[in-house]
């Protein structure tokens, strides 16, 4: 039932073509990391990765993390994201990993750290958020 990150990025390949550059790097039963490819679109002035781009990374993670709890389930879906910025985000690649905290029939609800490639002590953002389950797997 669980996806591996091979089958969570041909999903997102064929699914969501503009996410071409998050990569689905681990998965776990209640865990995932993905990454973002230093891409120069995704920063604002000063060279920063922009907040955006953090919290669509945020938001994708942890939609990997419920893949891995449940399977892909392409129906399950954001219910909220909120993200704090901690500091400046600059240099190279940018890695989230969400940590699922409840799984439940209905909704799924978990948090996110986010840093540059190379300073996984740092963090830049921290995130939480649900996604909510689509009634056809509710059990």
């Amino acid at each position: 039932m669980a996806a591996t990150p091979g089958e969570i990025q041909r999903f997102l390949v064929e699914q969501f073509p503009a996410a071409s550059t998050v990569e689905c790097v681990e998965v776990g039963s209640r865990h995932a990391v993905a990454r973002w490819i230093y891409e120069p679109s995704g920063l604002r002035p000063g060279n920063l990765i922009s907040g955006p781009t953090q919290f669509m990374l945020a938001d994708t993670a942890l939609y990997f993390a419920v893949f891995g709890a449940i399977g892909i389930e392409p129906m399950a879906v954001t219910a909220d994201l909120a993200i704090r910025f901690l500091r400046p985000a600059s240099g190279d690649d940018l890695f989230a990993r969400a940590d699922l905290l409840h799984v439940g029939t209905a909704r799924v609800y978990g948090e996110v750290d986010l840093w540059v490639d190379g300073d996984a002590e740092r963090r830049v953002s921290h995130a939480t958020g649900t996604y909510s389950l689509p009634p056809a797997i509710r059990t």
